[in-house]
């Protein structure tokens, strides 16, 4: 809803700014095309001129350290490719807002890392961030607030110690020491 991708059927939701999403792996790419093509593709989406795109093309390019693939067609691409070239591409927009949901799920461990570290690079330089996440481990390092919905409804809305602890309960999973 907050990307503009879904309507409401009540009531109203938006994000001020540039915003930026990663919400499902390979969304907006073309299967055909190449995963340089698809930095293209998706610059130009968000807005970018092509000089602006090859102006972070090899930054791009380094950060998803998807080598030689990166000039093959992206339907070849494993899931963790895909996230690699999404990630990378998204990383290097002028973003605003970061809507970010599950994606990062997929990928190696370092991978997963060096997202979370450019993320709060970003959340740093005055991004605001939007994740969704099952992973708390995730959430207590990248967030300062947590809303936990249940049924649709939000259930909790606060720091991130207190809405962990909330989701674990209402989940069953509490830890007991």
């Amino acid at each position: 809803m907050l990307a503009g991708i879904v309507p409401l059927d009540a009531g109203v939701a938006g994000c001020g700014g540039q915003v930026v999403t990663l919400l499902e792996l390979g969304a907006g790419f073309g299967r055909d095309f190449t995963g340089r093509e698809n930095v293209l593709l998706n610059g130009a989406l968000h807005g970018l001129t092509r000089e602006e795109i090859e102006a972070r093309m090899d930054d791009i390019l380094a950060f998803s350290e998807l080598g030689e693939f990166v000039d093959v067609p992206v339907k070849t691409y494993s899931s963790g490719m895909f996230v690699r070239l999404g990630f990378a591409i998204a990383a290097h927009l002028d973003a605003d807002v970061l809507l970010i949901d599950e994606v990062l799920a997929v990928g190696d461990e370092a991978f997963q890392r060096k997202c979370e570290t450019r993320i709060a690079e970003q959340v740093a330089a005055g991004a605001t961030l939007v994740l969704v996440s099952h992973d708390a481990g995730l959430v207590e390092r990248t967030c300062e607030r947590v809303v936990v919905l249940d049924g649709g409804r939000k259930a909790f809305d606060g720091p991130v110690a207190e809405g962990m602890a909330f989701y674990h309960h209402l989940m069953g999973t509490e830890v007991v020491v």
